[in-house]
């Protein structure tokens, strides 16, 4: 092995010496860019002019996200790129080819500063189911998103990892401010990697609460059908269900939730939401009763929520699987809102009940495991296959744990607590821990499906009018381990 690293480390010197290799390697900018936004509302769009000192003359490399988990076109957002450098205009050059639809770069011949001007157009394509994924700007408020706002900056030759930056968000509306966990410095905000930068800008509401060893500070714009009250107290109760079931599996630190309506008007409803970090982002769209909205933007904003535990917790060996981090967290956020009385029992099993119906008529069920439909994660068959087959495998796993007196969340706890990386096959073994829960290892194998009937019969739970309901009055109680 160690000749093998050898050889490579000799063909690398060799290649650098040689007539046909670049002449300079990719690096990173110093001091980094900075990035001057100026938020425009009322054409939906912002304008960012970025600030580069050079050295010495260089080719500046910059890559906006072209498609970003399953919300192509991105690009196209992009319009009236132009350059400009010590001696006046300089050509920017698209290099699709090179890398993807996002990639720019500009040739400096002479050292100074380098200005580069552009706009983003943040009108959402009304066909796009993800339209939340990415900044968004309304008349109330919006978020801006590093990953598809900000290009990564470097010279020369293509260079991955982390890009620094300093971004001014700046010539806001009136009455509009800036919400961000981003470190602030010299009337910039300074961040290690633009990929982490969200900044909440808007009309905003701002409350501040302290979560153990954690601050939560929400930031709302625009009209809702409930109070802001409401609002603060609902995101109080998710958060210190997820301090229960997390304790220390949620880390330290300042974090931020935004939350408001992205633009654009249609029938019928829409949430979405994402976690960047230390930033969580919910969005409502669509026009619905108000009583309808809350409700949805209620459950999306408990399993945004419990992604700061759920799979940021555990260190796997590649990526998470999708049935742990998203079907897994989909069944703590519903017991997190039964945990603070925002659910009602009969509405808890209503929803599992809804995930299992759901599942079991997937044209998948039976045919693949939700292991396997991994590799097709944003075809709907396997997106809504792989969520609810993952959150009810947890809602019963939970069950034949708290059979012998424990519970799915201590079992986790515990998995977190011994350290090694993660895999699918250490996660399986500590889920089959119990006899009851025997069957996840060929379930996840795609071996076989359990008897939901029976196994569900177990916990005295059954099929009632096409309805999951309690024989027991919910005897079989869910909240036994993170009740306070």
């Amino acid at each position: 092995m160690k000749f093998a690293i050898k050889l490579v480390v000799l063909g690398l010197m060799l290649s650098s010496n040689s007539a046909s290799a670049p002449a300079a390697y990719g690096q990173v900018l110093d001091p980094p860019p900075e990035f001057r936004v100026r938020v425009d509302p009322d054409n939906q769009q912002v304008h960012v002019r970025v600030e580069i000192e050079l050295a010495e003359p260089s080719t500046i490399q910059l890559l906006f996200r072209g498609e970003w988990e399953g919300y192509s076109g991105l690009a196209k957002r992009l319009q009236g790129m132009r350059a400009e450098g010590p001696r006046g205009s300089l050509p920017v050059e698209a290099n699709e080819e090179d890398l993807d639809s996002g990639h720019r770069s500009v040739k400096v011949d002479d050292p100074g500063l380098v200005i580069i001007n552009y706009t983003l157009v943040l009108d959402p394509p009304s066909e796009s189911r993800f339209y939340h994924r990415v900044s968004q700007l309304s008349a109330d408020g919006g978020h801006l998103i590093g990953r598809d706002l900000l290009p990564r900056i470097w010279l020369n030759r293509p260079l991955p990892g982390s890009h620094g930056a300093r971004i001014r968000i700046e010539a806001l509306p009136r009455n509009w401010g800036v919400a961000t966990v981003a470190r602030r410095a010299g009337g910039a905000h300074v961040v290690d990697d633009i990929g982490s930068a969200v900044f909440v800008v808007g009309r905003l509401r701002t409350r501040r609460f302290n979560i153990g060893h954690r601050s939560l500070t929400t930031a709302i714009y625009g009209d809702w059908p409930v109070s802001d009250a409401r609002i603060d107290d609902a995101i109080e109760r998710i958060a210190g269900g997820l301090h229960r079931i997390a304790a220390a599996g949620w880390a330290s630190g300042d974090y931020l939730l935004g939350t408001g309506r992205v633009p654009g008007l249609f029938d019928g409803i829409s949430t979405g939401g994402q976690v960047i970090g230390k930033t969580g982002l919910v969005y409502l769209g669509g026009l619905a009763p108000g009583a309808i909205e809350f409700d949805r933007w209620l459950r999306t904003t408990a399993h945004e929520l419990m992604h700061w535990y759920i799979p940021t917790a555990y260190a796997f060996e590649g990526p998470p699987p999708s049935w742990f981090s998203e079907g897994f967290t989909d069944y703590f956020s519903l017991k997190t809102l039964l945990a603070g009385d925002l659910i009602e029992p009969d509405a808890f099993l209503l929803e599992i009940n809804e995930r299992l119906k759901r599942y079991r008529s997937s044209p998948l069920y039976g045919e693949t495991s939700v292991a396997d439909a991994e590799a097709d994660f944003w075809e709907d068959d396997s997106y809504r296959f792989i969520y609810d087959g993952g959150a009810v495998a947890a809602f019963l796993l939970d069950l034949g744990f708290q059979a012998r007196g424990q519970s799915l969340e201590r079992v986790l706890t515990n998995l977190r607590a011994a350290g090694p990386v993660l895999t699918q096959e250490r996660l399986s073994v500590a889920l089959s821990a119990v006899r009851e829960n025997e069957w996840i290892t060929a379930w996840l194998a795609g071996e076989s499906n359990p008897d939901w009937d029976a196994e569900l019969a177990r916990y005295r739970l059954t099929w009632r009018g096409g309805t999951l309901v309690s024989l027991d009055d919910w005897a079989t109680d869910v909240l036994s381990s993170i009740r306070p």
